[in-house]
């Protein structure tokens, strides 16, 4: 029989998929208890729930993809705000408008709900992995619904064939990623994957060494777009690295941010040949955002001081093969990867270079 979301094309549409969790939270009760109890981590004992779609907080807040009141005896004792997030980024700034305070106080009057009633903020996604850039939402992902018996959930007959076809796809674009392997070969396990699904299996891939990472250095990571381009970017630093972060305003000579940078193609499959070591004074702001601010050039002179400083010492370490000397405004250093069929060759080699490397950039952030 064919599966009813992808005749529709529908997997990977966010109002979609957040309509017919609404209809089905509206129009079902045990759906609606059992996506409080298992989604929502709220208890549902003698309440019932009201969902509505894309409520609109007004300009220059947006619009929440799905609220849902909790009621008991006819009144509202929680709101539960979702960003519901099927393969699409965060808007910018999107999470911390709808948790602010303007956020709130525009929620409870559209509501015409008392200001002292909780909400409850939730990040749904398909990635396990990257929560919301505010802290007020609790993260969750759609392998919840995966391993669900939906005839004990779901009464009408159409709804649960159609909640049984999404949890068969979600099982189909899970499954790659739960399985793969440190040992997997690259080229084999992404083939016919798309971008979303690379981007988790490489997160799954380095996160499962951040234990091993070297000299208290830590890993972010996000992505990067342009013409032709759709990249996971891997960030590796430690707290010494980061220091007076332009803001935009104001950049100071010392101010820097360096971190090992690892760009991985998602628009198809290439080997990882190299990763780069960026000195920056913000890596989410191009240079002519600050090149023409007061205290460019003092910033200039001390970076270039420095970068010469670690230049020489990488010079001193005679491999040409492994280390291509950069001057750019961002990247100071390109590092061949040689050994990159599997997972592990491409995050043993890191390993080794960032251990070999900590050491040197240590002694180059404290020239003056």
């Amino acid at each position: 029989m064919m599966n009813t979301i992808a005749l529709l094309n529908s997997f990977y549409r966010e109002d979609v998929i957040t309509d017919l969790i609404s209809n089905l939270i509206n129009s079902e009760e045990n759906y609606a208890k059992w996506f409080a109890r298992s989604i929502c981590d709220v208890s549902d004992t003698d309440a019932r729930f009201v969902s509505k779609t894309r409520i609109s907080l007004g300009r220059g807040i947006g619009t929440p993809d799905l609220v849902i009141e909790r009621k008991v005896n006819y009144k509202t004792d929680l709101i539960i705000v979702i960003e519901n997030k099927l393969g699409a980024l965060e808007g910018a700034e999107q999470t911390n408008r709808y948790a602010s305070d303007k956020g709130k106080g525009k929620l409870y009057s559209t509501l015409k709900v008392e200001q002292d009633v909780p909400i409850k903020f939730l990040f749904l996604t398909l990635d396990p992995y990257t929560p919301a850039k505010n802290s007020s939402f609790d993260k969750k992902d759609y392998l919840d619904f995966v391993h669900v018996d939906w005839n004990n959930v779901i009464k009408d007959e159409a709804a649960r064939k159609i909640m049984y076809d999404f949890s068969s796809l979600l099982k189909e674009f899970y499954e790659p990623i739960t399985s793969a392997k440190l040992t997997d070969n690259i080229a084999a396990k992404t083939k016919n994957l798309n971008a979303l699904q690379k981007k988790l299996i490489w997160i799954k891939m380095l996160q499962t060494v951040q234990d091993t990472l070297p000299n208290r250095l830590t890993m972010t990571f996000g992505e990067a777009g342009g013409f032709g381009r759709n990249a996971a970017v891997f960030l590796f630093s430690k707290r010494e690295w980061l220091q007076n972060r332009f803001d935009g305003e104001k950049l100071l000579a010392n101010s820097m941010n360096i971190h090992f940078e690892l760009s991985i193609n998602l628009l198809n499959f290439s080997k990882v040949s190299d990763f780069a070591l960026h000195y920056e004074p913000n890596p989410y702001k191009p240079k002519k955002d600050y090149s023409n601010v007061e205290g460019y050039k003092e910033y200039e002179l001390l970076r270039e001081k420095r970068y010469d400083y670690l230049h020489q010492l990488i010079k001193d370490l005679d491999q040409k093969e492994l280390f291509a000397i950069r001057k750019g405004s961002n990247s100071i250093l390109r590092i061949n990867i040689n050994n990159n069929q599997r997972f592990e060759d491409v995050v043993r080699e890191l390993i080794a270079v960032m251990e070999k490397l900590t050491p040197l950039i240590d002694h180059m952030v404290n020239i003056s």
